[in-house]
């Protein structure tokens, strides 16, 4: 079984489509993307573009038609507030008027999920959402993890902290732990002041 059988549709179509760093891409003719597997076909209604499919989850989906059958698909952007991810809106309130975790700013801040895997109970339920759970993201340091957070979820492997120049990749598990805890995107500030308890200045 080659790679393109054995990956879901919608990790194809995103591999063919390319979204760019905001979740936008360009329009990728049905007829082109059935060349690659049969599975694009549309007869079943487009499961694989559907709304509340695994990438409508993750994309706001555009659906091109002509003579009302859709002839192509793109990305319209990142789903902020995808089915089963909204967010206490008094949380949010809170986190937004922080500054970031990472960069210490005040601008553009986003309301990140510590959880990057979105596979906890507070997930589908705003009800059972912590302050906590939740941390203050500049816009461009939110993109950063979101990719890390992308890939850890495609190759089962988590982001690794040397990467950053840190003495240690986790504070928790191993590089294939499946929990988010311990991982640096996880909670960067928590990750530095562990890290940093050591350290003792030359003098």
């Amino acid at each position: 079984m080659n790679k393109k059988q054995s990956q879901s549709l919608s990790a194809i179509f995103e591999e063919v489509a390319m979204p760019d760093d905001e979740g936008y891409s360009k329009e990728v003719y049905i007829k082109d993307l059935i060349e690659i597997n049969e599975g694009f076909a549309l007869g079943n209604g487009g499961s694989w573009c559907r709304s509340d499919g695994q990438l409508g989850r993750k994309y706001n989906i555009k659906r091109i038609k002509e003579n009302n059958k859709i002839i192509a698909v793109k990305l319209d952007g990142f789903n902020r507030d995808p089915k089963g991810r909204n967010i206490n809106a008094s949380i949010k309130k809170v986190i937004v008027s922080r500054r970031c975790a990472v960069l210490d700013i005040g601008t553009n801040i986003e309301c990140d999920h510590k959880n990057g895997k979105y596979n906890k109970r507070e997930m589908e339920d705003s009800t059972n959402q912590q302050l906590n759970d939740f941390q203050p993201l500049s816009k461009g340091v939110n993109i950063a993890k979101r990719q890390h957070c992308k890939e850890c979820v495609e190759t089962g492997i988590r982001y690794d902290a040397k990467k950053l120049g840190y003495s240690v990749s986790y504070l928790k598990g191993d590089a294939d732990s499946k929990n988010c805890e311990g991982c640096y995107w996880y909670d960067p500030q928590a990750f530095n002041r562990v890290i940093s308890q050591g350290y003792k200045k030359d003098l």
